[in-house]
């Protein structure tokens, strides 16, 4: 079992990396014409967030 201390640097984590895909989408739609959405960055959070509170068996 992950220590209260480990589970908040997961979510800091998580939030950085949510952080990462706003900008990203923020610049995509600045461009409005890319098909480039942050997908990747998304992704990354979503498996970073699960990892963090246990939930790698979900399914999607």
């Amino acid at each position: 079992m992950s220590s209260h201390l480990q589970i908040i640097a997961e979510l800091e984590t998580v939030t950085e990396i949510q952080a990462k895909a706003i900008r990203v989408l923020a610049t995509r739609l600045a461009e409005l014409g890319d098909t480039e959405t942050g997908r990747d960055e998304i992704a990354e959070a979503d498996k970073a967030y699960r990892e963090a509170i246990g939930g790698t068996d979900w399914p999607g």
